[in-house]
């Protein structure tokens, strides 16, 4: 509202210059007026009382055309006063607003810590119980538990990364990148998904170079796939590229329920779903396209939906093309899934929260570890050296307590027992920068809630490559 007020306060400034000095004109006038007036009648002594009633008349007319000037001068001055106290008064709320909503999304950064803490704790527990039970049924129940807590991680998740692209917070890295390698990894990811529910997903390569932030790219793209998956019954899903002029259009087209005309703009909105999903286990939490359309709003990007009831749909986001030699590193793929043992060897757990100390310690005892569990870096080698052997692996929180951070416990172990020890970092912070700082320091990242699987996964793929080093 200020920025259209500003004008407007603009212009009733000039407009009150051009009213004072058309009164300062008419004050001159009236003065030459009357002074020809008095030479007048000093000359012509017969038409002296006409010329005396016109020099009257018009100074009667002066006076009131400047009174009424000054009267809608004072008007003006009165109006303008008002405009800038109100643009002063929006001011103060657009930045008070801004600021409840920076405090907002830095209390959510902060409580994404501990809202994921009991989660974490949850599935590990679920994961060490797994290995415990036998039987159909109590699989069942607990692959049910699973889904559901993975129901509530997505939905803090989604919200976070909400408050985040509202708030501005969010960091943009533009640079350009070949889609080939970005189009492949969706591929990879998500075709065995959409094959293992009967439907056929064809991703065409492409060889075109787009400018913009690579991982937010990325995450348009499997916010897009997912929803594709998630609303298609049967027949097939369709991720390409093609060149508009210098832009790129990446298209994910579905044969699923499509979208009725009056919905097409509320599926941007946040918790807007669909009523007749055809994945009644799938539902989603209904922000997988509201992250979509604020991520394109942050890049300057656009996106077109196209949307057939009954016959399917088609995104499309227009990205701008870049230049192949200004390439950027390509994004390191995730780490294989593994499946070697880990029986007899020492992992060293740093964790301050009690709850997930004891899932871990079940866990990974569960596997056949030995399991060193602290704290803090010196409690961790006191209990190393009471076990008297040296850890094989290195499982640390970012967050621990009273602002230590999971990196320098992680550095203070492989400075007493080896550069070479490898290293795993939990934290559920959902930042790619906080991910890439830690990939590049050479330790593995997993986000919370960590998924028993996973875990084993990362543990088992951490080392492999330390025996390959």
């Amino acid at each position: 509202m200020s920025a259209l007020s500003a004008p407007a306060a603009v212009v009733g400034e000039a407009r009150l210059v051009l009213l004072e000095a058309e009164n300062r004109k008419l004050r001159k006038i009236n003065k030459v007026l009357m002074d020809r007036v008095e030479r007048a009648l000093d000359t012509q002594t017969d038409n002296g009382f006409s010329l005396f009633q016109t020099a009257i008349t018009l100074e009667s007319k002066v006076s009131q055309r400047t009174a009424e000037l000054s009267t809608l001068t004072q008007t003006l001055r009165r109006e303008i006063f008002e405009r800038r106290e109100a643009e002063a008064a929006l001011r103060i709320a657009k930045a008070e607003a801004e600021q409840a909503n920076l405090s907002k999304t830095r209390f959510l950064l902060a409580a994404s810590h501990d809202l994921h803490q009991p989660l974490n704790a949850a599935r590990l527990f679920l994961g060490a119980l797994a290995d415990e039970v036998s039987g159909e049924r109590p699989h069942e129940l607990i692959e049910r538990l699973e889904s559901a807590l993975e129901s509530v991680d997505d939905l803090l998740s989604a919200l976070l990364d909400i408050s985040r692209l509202d708030a501005g917070v969010w960091p943009v890295q533009r640079e350009s990148f070949p889609l080939a390698p970005l189009l492949a990894r969706l591929a990879h990811e998500y075709r065995p998904q959409a094959q293992a529910l009967g439907l056929t997903m064809r991703v065409v390569p492409s060889r075109l170079v787009v400018h913009t932030d690579r991982r937010l790219l990325e995450r348009v793209m499997r916010n897009l796939i997912s929803n594709a998956i998630r609303y298609t019954g049967s027949g097939r899903i369709l991720v390409g590229c093609r060149r508009c002029g210098a832009e790129a259009r990446l298209i994910v087209a579905d044969t699923g329920i499509g979208i009725p005309d009056e919905k097409r703009q509320t599926i941007f909105e946040e918790f807007r779903q669909l009523g007749n999903n055809p994945r009644r286990d799938d539902k989603g939490v209904g922000l997988g396209l509201a992250i979509v359309e604020r991520i394109v709003r942050l890049l300057g990007l656009s996106i077109a939906v196209e949307s057939w009831p009954g016959r399917g749909s088609r995104f499309a986001v227009l990205v701008p093309l870049g230049v192949a030699g200004e390439t950027g590193p390509e994004v390191p793929p995730a780490a294989p899934l593994l499946a070697s043992t880990l029986d007899g060897l020492v992992v060293v757990v740093v964790e301050n929260d009690a709850a997930v100390q004891a899932a871990m310690a079940t866990l990974l005892q569960g596997w056949g570890c030995t399991v060193a569990i602290a704290a803090a870096a010196a409690e961790a080698m006191e209990r190393l050296a009471a076990l008297g052997r040296a850890p094989n692996l290195i499982v640390a929180d970012y967050h621990l307590g009273g602002g230590s951070l999971g990196i320098a416990a992680i550095g203070m172990l492989q400075q007493c027992y080896g550069p070479d020890v490898p290293a795993l970092v939990i934290s559920g912070n959902r930042s790619e920068a906080l991910e890439a700082e830690i990939r590049a320091l050479g330790h593995g990242f997993l986000r919370k809630p960590v998924a028993p699987a996973k875990l084993r996964a990362m543990l088992s793929y951490l080392l492999s490559e330390a025996r390959r080093r």
